[in-house]
């Protein structure tokens, strides 16, 4: 009887390079055209198009035009692929490592407002389409509740520091609502504070809510 041959599952290096290369074209085309368009008038074709492939590889990568969206965000959140959230990057584990619980909020109120500018354009579009299309309502929960859970790791690392005011899942919807990038964008886009401004506002008021 002859045994059947065993195949082995294989992975071109050249080939998930290429394929990252790809997935990070279509991304850097999908952006201009949400802002400039819109989510609902954005097209998987006009995507595709743009980024100089077929529209059947933006499916195959992407699965479906909401999740380019979502992507960008990720992007946004953690640009590198050797960081994959928001608090495994060196900004974010320089908060989790300091001692003193004032250095950590300064360090973490920088870090994030810079974080929040990046993301508040394609968080705003993802607010305008969660309005009318309820897929996206969900998508936009989806990733209100992620927010959430990398922000409550912050408030654990605040936490293990010394006393907090409030228990850390209080202190975690603090942070979270105050570091949205909805509350970023009525302060830096309609009221005109600069990124400084917000990230001193910021630190301030978390040092003065959640520190004794």
């Amino acid at each position: 009887m002859v045994k059947p041959v065993k195949t082995r599952s294989y992975q071109s290096p050249l080939r998930e390079e290429q394929a990252a290369r790809t997935r990070a074209r279509i991304l850097e085309a999908a952006r201009p055209l949400f802002e400039r368009d819109g989510f609902a008038r954005t097209s998987v074709k006009a995507i595709a198009t743009a980024a100089h492939v077929a529209p059947d590889t933006v499916y195959a990568i992407f699965g479906n035009k909401s999740r380019i969206l979502t992507d960008l965000i990720d992007h946004e959140l953690a640009p590198s692929e050797d960081d994959p959230t928001v608090t495994e990057r060196a900004e974010a584990r320089a908060v989790r490592d300091e001692l003193d619980q004032r250095q950590q909020i300064h360090l973490f109120a920088r870090d994030i407002a810079a974080v929040v500018e990046r993301v508040r354009p394609i968080h705003e579009i993802l607010q305008t389409a969660a309005v009318v299309d309820p897929k996206m309502q969900a998508i936009s929960l989806e990733m209100e509740n992620y927010r959430l859970t990398e922000i409550r790791k912050v408030a654990a690392w605040l936490a293990r520091r010394g006393p907090l005011r409030v228990d850390p899942e209080r202190a975690a919807e603090i942070i979270w609502a105050l570091a949205s990038p909805s509350l970023s964008r009525m302060l830096c886009e309609i009221q005109q504070w600069s990124l400084d401004q917000y990230s001193a506002w910021l630190e301030d008021t978390l040092v003065r809510t959640l520190l004794d």
